[in-house]
């Protein structure tokens, strides 16, 4: 009795359901100038349309950003890692040594012994020697007493040590031959103001500093290019080449 309740109930469905297709498909003109005319497709159209513009902005915005984002990713150049420029750079002053003395690393250098005078406390005066490099080019012996000329070094100074060559005294020449230093001085030689002792403590200076080179055996003293018995009116005779054992 259940069985033939339920099939009759789905058959009522299946039938109603056929009934309003085909009221549909016979209505359907009907129902679409229905909606025509009371302008119900003409809303939902354009309901449609304005609502594309925003779904249009939405993706133009996304697409912005993404050609945006493309953009700098495309053109931003890749980071440099640039190492700093060492430069060294040399003091103009050192340019200019380097230019216009070249020749002093070429130079030769020689320790000479320079003689100056230790007097001591009982007025004696005596001779000694300090050793003092001295850089030359052609000749080690002229160099040598230029600089016994030039005087005493402040080291030199505080060991109490004296020079009695007269100030202005100026080498003029060397002309070393047979042994013989042939040593023209000007005339400020000539004149000590320590009287004889001082003429004979300078002469000691120069022939004991010119000896220490194993080419010179004996001094000649010119004064201003000229030969002379005595150096001045004291008597101290510089006649012939001078020995060490000569000026004791």
């Amino acid at each position: 009795m259940k069985k033939k309740k339920s099939s009759i109930g789905c058959l009522f469905w299946i039938a109603l359901i056929l009934l309003l297709l085909v009221v549909f498909l016979f209505s359907r003109s009907r129902i679409e100038n229905v909606m025509e005319a009371t302008g119900f497709l003409d809303f939902i159209s354009s309901h449609k349309t304005a609502e594309e513009p925003e779904i249009e902005r939405i993706i133009t915005k996304e697409d912005d950003k993404k050609q945006i984002n493309e953009k700098v990713t495309d053109t931003t150049e890749p980071v440099k890692l640039i190492e700093p420029e060492i430069t060294i750079d040399i003091p103009e002053i050192d340019k200019i040594d380097n230019k216009n003395n070249q020749g002093i690393a070429e130079k030769n250098m020689r320790n000479s012994t320079l003689y100056f005078v230790n007097v001591s406390d009982e007025n004696e005066i005596t001779l000694q020697g300090m050793l003092r490099p001295v850089y030359y080019e052609n000749s080690p012996l002229t160099e040598t007493l230029k600089a016994l000329i030039s005087g005493l070094t402040s080291s030199e100074l505080n060991k109490g040590l004296l020079s009695l060559i007269p100030t202005g005294t100026e080498l003029l020449g060397i002309v070393v031959s047979n042994m013989t230093a042939t040593i023209d001085f000007n005339d400020s030689l000539s004149f000590n103001n320590f009287g004889r002792e001082g003429l004979e403590a300078e002469l000691k200076q120069i022939v004991y500093t010119a000896t220490e080179f194993s080419t010179v055996d004996k001094v000649q003293i010119l004064i201003n290019g000229t030969k002379k018995q005595f150096l001045s009116t004291e008597g101290v005779f510089i006649g012939e080449p001078l020995t060490r054992s000569s000026v004791q």
